[in-house]
């Protein structure tokens, strides 16, 4: 099949209640969607291996609607963000360092996170790296590095895809990038798999599939993917292994057995309220199959805390 052809990253410049913003933090831009007062609490919202701030398009209105500043990022290697060459460099501290500086360009202090996959992976290690600036955390469907490796090496057999994803994107780049890894298939195969039934076929999946497809053709975005399939499972520093979170904890998770002994690893590492809970009729990415009720859900715990 001949490779597609590259496309502009404006493909994901998309109209809506939000303006777009480039976020000047440690010699990179970001690109964010933003929406609501600078004087309101910060959510910051990041998204997965695959996607980009677009998962996030129908909760950013609702959230600042509700009395938040928000701002979802396209990470470092997506979208409109800048996608610096070469492979070195580009690990967990690096990506932490690029949230706390979009945290500082917008004008806060601190800010509620809330990742998903791989950008939970990144929000566990700022509320760890940063507490000071971590109002509280939302994690959905992914953990901190350690916590996912440990839960992996316990059952293995409860975790193919990731253990798949960990391997194949730890490949040499050169490889990795000779495969047909990031072709629209592979990524409509992603989002089924992380993905409610009942969700398939709906327009909006289409859309979804279609934006995290157009995404993937832009100009070296394919190095983002491999970066942040890393993070599910990256390897951190020794002194970070029983660091404990500081902040109120919220972990959304899916309806299977996978997540219970993570969930508890989680719990075990947060010095402060902890839940769980799974959001009915989803699967691992809640706020892009149902962006209401993952609004409601997040904006009913942050009225407890």
């Amino acid at each position: 099949m001949p490779a597609q052809p590259p496309v502009s990253p404006n493909v994901v410049e998309l109209d809506g209640p939000f303006e777009h913003e480039m976020l000047h933090a440690r010699g990179i831009r970001l690109h964010a969607a933003v929406a609501g007062s600078p004087e309101d609490p910060l959510i910051v919202l990041l998204h997965d291996a695959y996607g980009g701030w677009h998962d996030f398009r129908d909760c950013i209105a609702p959230l600042a609607q509700a009395g938040f500043h928000v701002a979802a990022l396209d990470l470092r290697g997506f979208g409109m963000s800048d996608k610096p060459p070469g492979e070195s460099g580009q690990d967990i501290r690096t990506f932490i360092g690029d949230v706390v500086g979009a945290i500082r360009a917008l004008g806060h202090d601190d800010a509620v996170l809330v990742g998903a996959d791989s950008g939970a992976a990144l929000a566990w290690g700022v509320a760890l790296q940063h507490p000071a600036m971590t109002r509280g955390l939302m994690s959905v469907s992914g953990a901190f590095p350690v916590d996912m490796r440990r839960a992996i090496a316990a059952r293995p057999w409860d975790f193919g895809w990731i253990i798949l994803r960990a391997l194949w994107f730890r490949m040499p780049s050169r490889l990795v990038r000779l495969k047909p890894g990031f072709n629209e298939g592979a990524i409509h195969r992603h989002l089924l798999l992380n993905t409610a039934s009942r969700y398939h076929g709906t327009e909006h999946c289409a859309r979804t599939l279609r934006l995290r497809a157009d995404a993937a053709l832009i100009p070296h975005a394919a190095r983002g993917i491999m970066w942040h399939n890393r993070l599910l499972t990256a390897v951190v520093p020794v002194q970070w292994f029983n660091l404990k979170v500081q902040c109120p904890t919220l972990f959304i998770h899916a309806d299977q057995g996978l997540w219970r002994p993570v969930v508890r690893r989680a719990a075990a590492r947060v010095e402060a309220p902890f839940s769980s809970r799974h959001i009915r009729g989803t699967k691992n990415l809640p706020h892009v199959e149902a962006p209401g009720d993952f609004v409601d859900t997040l904006l009913g715990w942050l009225r407890q805390h």
